[in-house]
């Protein structure tokens, strides 16, 4: 029996070459946010789809933007809101 992801993988595969080059990007972004949020780890979507450009791109930015984000969320739990100081 085949994994989840390894399913979809395939569909991605199968329905990629219909999708617009102007459009994949953002597709495969999507594809990756939704993997993330849905627990799969970037170690095994990068696994399931090895070889898809797209995907890796995706992953890439799918880490950068996380890491910034977080970033920004330390710098508001440093700031105390309640400081009369400010």
């Amino acid at each position: 029996m085949t994994s989840n992801l390894d399913t979809i993988a395939e569909v991605w595969e199968a329905l990629r070459m219909h999708i617009d080059l102007n459009e994949r990007k953002e597709a495969a972004e999507t594809l990756v946010n939704y993997l993330m949020e849905n627990n799969y780890e970037a170690s095994e979507i990068k696994t399931e789809f090895r070889g898809d450009k797209d995907i890796a791109k995706a992953l890439t930015y799918y880490d950068d933007h996380n890491l910034h984000d977080e970033e920004e969320d330390d710098y508001d739990d440093d700031y105390d809101y309640d400081d009369d100081r400010y």
